[in-house]
């Protein structure tokens, strides 16, 4: 039987792929993929790293990722008595448990209507390739965007990308003559790649009258009119005939700041600069503002109110913010990797190496009903 890095090995040298060309295309270093390949688990900073990079190789190698994880939790195990299950076990929220014992009971009826919806879809999917040979993505409206450019610049669009941002970034990678669309806020964003050089690209923002230079290694700040968000723009790789774009959303030209956990003038800090501790008549005013600064390359995994935003690794320099109405779920591979704050007050998650997994939400004061508070515990 081929072992885990075995199989990953002569599934890239099957397709022709190089590490460099796998690095470029997934974001993992070369050195990283070369451990994977020769099962030298010990260069990574922890399990959690391992595990991520093994999901996210397998997944671009068009293998099954669970049966790769299932391997390397078999090598693990027999390799040393240490159990892993903390790291590998599959993150679950509590509506997610919830809603599979409510399948279970009619199981039979989401059969049905999973057949029905497939077969409206494979007959909308047909419907969509005789009608056209460019792709929209469920998005019509691009459709005459695309009419409108080819008519006034002479020239085709071969493909049209759709992107949804999540946590207000995205990447994407795009050939020569593809279009990629997606929004900020209300306003549609469509840009075309022009023109790919040595270590550059040109877009074009259509309807906009606005072409960029994106230069690798280098953020390029794009404003656009209409659009209530500055766009920062990342070149992060680049081969002869497609590039890999990083869309980040960055100045808020509409936004009106507020004080961290405080929607309204019904909720009161009970200390003048602390939103962890609030006077409020209900927690309907409440909201849960989780900020963090990645001072190292780590994986975080992110629930808010039951519904998963982020997971994945963030690369150290990086800030994100995320806000919640009753309860956030942490996951994070390394502790001591971030700077980490509650509705404006700092909170230590742990140290370099640990595996902290939080639940931060809204307590009610058993004595004063109208008392909240912020507590953070284990899940």
């Amino acid at each position: 039987m081929e072992s885990i890095g075995e199989k990953l090995k002569i599934t890239r040298e099957s397709r022709k792929l190089t590490v460099k060309a796998v690095s470029l295309d997934t974001n993992i270093s070369p050195t990283y993929i070369e451990a994977l390949e020769d099962e030298d688990f010990e260069k990574f900073p922890s399990e959690t790293y391992v595990v991520g990079f093994l999901k996210t190789y397998a997944d671009y190698l068009k293998l099954d990722s669970s049966e790769i994880i299932q391997l390397y939790k078999g090598y693990k195990i027999g390799e040393s008595a240490t159990p892993i299950e903390e790291l590998t076990r599959p993150t679950k929220s509590p509506l997610l448990i919830n809603f599979a014992t409510f399948y279970n009971q009619y199981k039979n009826i989401f059969f049905f209507a999973a057949v029905a919806l497939l077969s409206l879809l494979v007959a909308w999917g047909i419907w969509s390739v005789t009608k056209s040979d460019v792709t929209v993505d469920n998005n019509d409206s691009v459709s005459k965007i695309k009419q409108d450019y080819e008519e006034k610049q002479d020239s085709r669009i071969t493909n049209i990308r759709n992107l949804q941002l999540s946590n207000e970034r995205g990447f994407t990678l795009v050939y020569k003559g593809e279009a990629v669309q997606f929004l900020v806020e209300n306003k549609e964003v469509v840009f075309l790649l022009k023109e790919i050089g040595e270590n550059s690209v040109i877009l074009s923002f259509i309807n906009e009258s606005k072409e960029v230079t994106l230069e690798m290694g280098s953020e390029t700040p794009v404003v656009l009119e209409g659009c209530s968000r500055e766009l920062l723009l990342s070149l992060k790789g680049l081969t002869e005939s497609r590039a890999k774009v990083m869309i980040a959303l960055g100045k808020n030209f509409t936004e009106v700041k507020k004080d961290d956990g405080v929607e309204n003038s019904n909720v009161k800090p009970l200390q003048e600069g602390d939103n962890t501790k609030v006077i409020a008549q209900n927690n309907k005013s409440l909201k849960i503002v989780f900020e963090v600064k990645f001072v190292k390359k780590t994986f975080i995994e992110i629930y808010l109110d039951g519904n998963r935003k982020q997971r994945g690794f963030m690369p150290a320099g990086s800030t994100e913010r995320w806000e919640a109405s009753e309860y956030i779920q942490v996951k994070i591979g390394n502790a001591g990797g971030i700077d980490g704050t509650i509705n404006g007050k700092a909170y230590n998650f742990g140290k370099s190496g640990q595996v902290a997994n939080k639940i931060i939400t809204w307590k009610k004061d058993v004595k004063n009903p109208n008392l909240y508070s912020i507590e953070v515990k284990d899940w």
